[in-house]
């Protein structure tokens, strides 16, 4: 039997899929643009009538899925790692999804260990020539099919075709195949504003011809995408791929010739932007996907010299300590990986990261203050703790913390803090004993 009776034997209609999930299963699901979302609307409508105790793990939902809406709560409970839009938006409207606080380096770890799946439910591609189906913008670790017991593949034709650890599965692994074809959620950037291109600028002189960059996704990554543009012989290891990294290496900046740690290859974990993106993706022999477990590694990140990080922020205190992902107690994103990436670019050598913070907010109300206070919002995680934290960036300079006593970690931040509220920041500094 060749790989297309393989195939052929194992589709399957969506709802008789969505039947070889029992009650009480453990289901482990994909990140951001490879979650199986036309699927897990069909298993919503199944899980009203036949399911109880199910848990769901997946993180970063860009597109709405009904099976996280409040109605299906006492029959499956979703678990993010990563909170996205939809997340956010099912909490808010009263929907028991909790959030997973992990970095994302560990979750291999947690689902061969600790929250082991007995369903593992990814997107991917048709099956190629030889019968190999891509998990195309977001791997997992595939020792995840060596511990489960059923593995059900949305096929999507639009899904590209990437190559890399983790990302590719021969169709005889999986248990079932079903044909549901969806456009992937797209992210397009607006233009950078003058503050994230100041923002860009700062970081952009520290980055070396031949360096290897990380950077996140937003208005500032936009704008270093700008900012490296005449840079050259860069490499990229970073979590996310996006339209900047894309851009990049059209321009030739990013051709990955002086990597120590898959030489010649763009490498990542997660892919979200634009349909150009996706394309730009498919059958790319100078793009390679890894699982979280061995990019995020910090030890993998440190292997290339020069690795420039760079990841956004919400918020930092006056000692350094900083938060990305929580807005007071309510969860806006994730841990993610920005640890990981902090503390692979410290042992990298040349390394450098940057946690970009924007000065001041302004909330619904038209109410300002700044990102930059003496102690972080009550309820306010802290994402990456001020002993690892080398650059924090606003966009009125860059405060380099790295081993740096409280007294000189105040006093640098309050320099690059948004003018109107240096003095303030200064007296609320003396007045907390950071400052004679």
């Amino acid at each position: 039997m060749d790989w297309r009776e393989k195939y052929r034997d194992r589709l399957m209609p969506p709802e008789e899929a969505a039947a070889l999930i029992r009650s009480g299963d453990v289901i482990q699901t994909n990140f951001g643009a490879s979650i199986p979302c036309a699927f897990l609307d069909v298993l919503a409508d199944y899980a009203l009538d036949h399911l109880e105790g199910v848990t769901l793990y997946l993180a970063g939902l860009y597109k709405p899925v009904r099976i996280t809406d409040r109605i299906y709560n006492p029959h499956v409970t979703v678990k993010s790692c990563f909170f996205g839009p939809c997340e956010r938006g099912s909490k808010a409207a009263g929907s028991d999804v909790s959030y997973q606080a992990m970095h994302l380096s560990n979750i291999s770890f947690d689902r061969m260990g600790k929250h082991i799946p007995r369903v593992v439910l990814a997107a991917g591609s048709e099956p190629d020539e030889n019968g190999m189906i891509s998990l195309g913008v977001a791997p997992f670790d595939l020792r995840l099919l060596d511990v489960c017991e059923t593995v059900i593949i949305q096929v999507n034709r639009r899904m590209p075709r990437v190559f890399g650890e983790g990302c590719l599965i021969p169709a005889e692994r999986v248990s079932c195949l079903v044909e549901m074809e969806e456009a992937l959620p797209e992210m397009r950037l607006p233009p950078p504003t003058e503050e994230q291109r100041r923002i860009a600028g700062f970081i952009a002189g520290h980055v070396p011809d031949g360096a290897c960059i990380q950077i996140g996704i937003g208005g500032v990554s936009a704008a270093l995408g700008e900012a490296l543009v005449n840079k050259r012989d860069l490499g990229c290891h970073s979590e996310m791929f996006t339209d900047p990294i894309m851009a990049l290496m059209r321009a030739g900046a990013v051709n990955n010739s002086r990597k120590s740690y898959c030489p010649g290859k763009s490498v990542f974990t997660n892919a979200l932007g634009t349909a150009e993106l996706y394309a730009f993706m498919d059958r790319n022999p100078d793009i390679e996907a890894q699982p979280c477990a061995l990019l995020n590694d910090p030890r993998n990140i440190a292997r290339n010299d020069n690795m420039i990080s760079v990841s956004g922020a919400l918020c930092c205190d006056l000692t350094g300590q900083v938060s990305a992902e929580s807005i007071g107690f309510r969860q806006f994103s994730g841990t993610g990986g920005q640890l990981d990436y902090v503390r692979g670019a410290r042992w990298s050598k040349g390394g450098k990261s940057f946690l970009t913070v924007p000065s001041v907010h302004t909330d619904r109300e038209g109410r300002r203050s700044s990102n930059i206070a003496l102690t972080l919002p009550t309820g306010s995680v802290v994402t990456t703790p001020r002993a690892d934290v080398h650059y924090i960036v606003t966009e009125y300079g860059a405060a380099d913390l790295l081993d740096e006593p409280i007294d000189v970690r105040a006093r640098h931040l309050i320099a690059i803090a948004h003018p109107d509220y240096r003095d303030e920041l200064l007296f609320e500094a003396k007045k907390a004993g950071y400052l004679i």
